[in-house]
Order: C-alpha cells, then sequence, then structure tokens
C-alpha cells in the first residue's frame, strides 16, 4: 500500500483514508484517541476523513508513520500473559478480602511486582469490581470523586451531591472499588474514601508503594487513628520475596532453560522488579528472536543491568 520515494512516504489520499479506517476499526480506538496520537484534533481528522480537509498531504506521512509502528507492534515480542505469583495471590486475596467484608485493605510494596496487573484480572474476572487509578492530578478528594463519578455514571456536579450519588450509587451494589497507585492520594481522600466505604458497605481495596502505608498510618497520630483502624487487611509484597516458582509461572510457556529462569529471577529480585525481567525478556527476544542465557546476560549489559 505505501511505496518510499527518496525515504519519504508516497501513499496516497485514498490509501490514507483506507489505512486509517482499518487502524480505528482493528484497534477499537476511538477517533479522539486516534487523533491525539497523530497529534491533530479531532476535528481535523474528521474533516480528512470526510474529505473536507483543505491541506492532507500534511496529515498523510503522520498517518504512514501510525500505520508503521502499528505494524511492528503487531510482530514485535508480546508480554507474558497474567500469570498466578505470590504477589497476585496476595493482591487477590485483599481486594476479595475488602469485597465481601465490605472493608478497606491495603496492599502496599515495591513498584513493577505484578501488583496493577493483579488488579486488572481481578476486575476481568469479577464485573462488579470497579478500579480508579489515582495520580497527582487526581489526589484530591474532587479528583477522586471526578473519577468515581466518570465510573458511575453519576450526573451531580456539585461537590458534596456527587459524594452522596457515589455513596447511592454503590450502597447494595455488592461491589467493590479498587484504588490503584493509591500512594498518591492525600490523607483527607484516604479518609474520604474510607467515609464512602463506611456509609455505603462496600469494600475498598487501596494498591500502591509503601507511601500509601505510612498515609494509612499517620505516623500512629490520633487523628489518622480512626483511619487505620478500618483497615481489615493489611499486605506488603516485596520484590526480593518473588520467588522461582513465580517466574516460571511468569515466563514457562515460553520453554526457557533453567539457567534463563535463574537469570529473570535475580533480576525481578533487585529494584528493577519483575517489570525489569519482562523488559529484558522482551528485548531479548527481539533481538536474538529466542530467549536463552546468554541473551539475557548480552541485554542486561546493554540495558546496564548488573
Amino acid at each position: 500500500m505505501e511505496n518510499q520515494e527518496n525515504g519519504k512516504s508516497t501513499m496516497t489520499y485514498e490509501e490514507a483514508v483506507a489505512a486509517l479506517r482499518e487502524y480505528i476499526r482493528s484497534t477499537g480506538k476511538k477517533q479522539v484517541e486516534v487523533a491525539a496520537e497523530l497529534g491533530q484534533s479531532g476535528a481535523l481528522v474528521s474533516s480528512f476523513l470526510a474529505g473536507t480537509y483543505k491541506t492532507p498531504h500534511t496529515v498523510i506521512p503522520k498517518i504512514a508513520e501510525l500505520v508503521r509502528l502499528n505494524e511492528k507492534k503487531k510482530v514485535s515480542p508480546k508480554e507474558p500473559d497474567f500469570a498466578d505469583t505470590s504477589v497476585s495471590r496476595t493482591v487477590f486475596n485483599a481486594i476479595s478480602y475488602a469485597h465481601l467484608r465490605g472493608t478497606v485493605a491495603v496492599v502496599y510494596g515495591d513498584a513493577g511486582i505484578g501488583k496493577t496487573c493483579a488488579v486488572r484480572e481481578y476486575v476481568r474476572q469479577n464485573s462488579l469490581a470497579l478500579v480508579v487509578t489515582a495520580s497527582p492530578t487526581y489526589a484530591s478528594i474532587t479528583g477522586i470523586n471526578e473519577l468515581l463519578a466518570e465510573q458511575l455514571g453519576v450526573r451531580e456536579r456539585v461537590a458534596r451531591r456527587i459524594t452522596r450519588e457515589i455513596i447511592g450509587k454503590l450502597k447494595g451494589s455488592g461491589r467493590v472499588v479498587i484504588v490503584d497507585e493509591a500512594q498518591h492520594l492525600t490523607a483527607r481522600t484516604l479518609d474520604h474514601l474510607r467515609c464512602i466505604s463506611d456509609e455505603s458497605g462496600v469494600g475498598i481495596a487501596f494498591i500502591g508503594n509503601e507511601e500509601v502505608y505510612k498515609r494509612l498510618y499517620g505516623s500512629g497520630r490520633a487523628e489518622f487513628a480512626q483511619l487505620f483502624s478500618r483497615i481489615g487487611m493489611r499486605k506488603q509484597v516485596l520484590a526480593n520475596r518473588l520467588t522461582q516458582e513465580d517466574i516460571t509461572s511468569v515466563f514457562g510457556s515460553y520453554g526457557l532453560e533453567k539457567g534463563a529462569i535463574e537469570l529473570l529471577t535475580a533480576i525481578s529480585r533487585t529494584n528493577y522488579g519483575l517489570r525489569g525481567a519482562v523488559n529484558v525478556f522482551i528485548n531479548a527476544a527481539a533481538v536474538f528472536g529466542a530467549v536463552d542465557k546468554g541473551g539475557i546476560v548480552r541485554v542486561m549489559k546493554d540495558m546496564d543491568i548488573g
């Protein structure tokens, strides 16, 4: 479909439209999301597809590049699928406890060891699970209310009424609220969510790093006692506790030799975590086509992983 002349794309307008429509169809992305990937507005992409954009030649190279990148992604090594590990079991158990008991649970510890993957899998398996991801932008009560309101279809726009409608929609729903990256939340926001749990009767599971536990504990201060006392389950997960059985579970379907598994286990137990081991695996597969101990060692050197 696409030719190259002097390093430049010669994709025609008709080919670009067809390619863009197929990209939107195959990826299932919304038009506004694809526009953002192209660095364009949604209105521009609409007019381009409708044939009314006056300078389509300025957009065609960007579409060609987007299509090229998408084709590369299709053939590039994929991350391992979700695997049952000690970390995923800990996350599942904590969320399940919060879900069944209608209480607060917290899983905290090292980054990059599979907590978020476990959250996604729990949500995939449980239609009544609701997950929001905290961030510096959504650390406040207003911010977390916005995330919950979007998930629950809340129509209110006044702050206090938003909270009341959130509680109303959760009460008796049998749901569980999971807050990933919960270390970003302020102490007031954590207590706000505790109140939502108390009033609605649904469980809330906080998933994050060590900082979320420190905020919940509040250095033992009296004003945090009520919040901390509401925690029904507290679990810490650490990279150095990952086992070789965990890593075999993650990479077992690839038929790796024992030496390769041992190296990936060693990487996962460092600050790089399981995410680092996955990155090494993917890079080794991309460079060498297959993953063995020697390839992992070479990739580790290239990535400056000791």
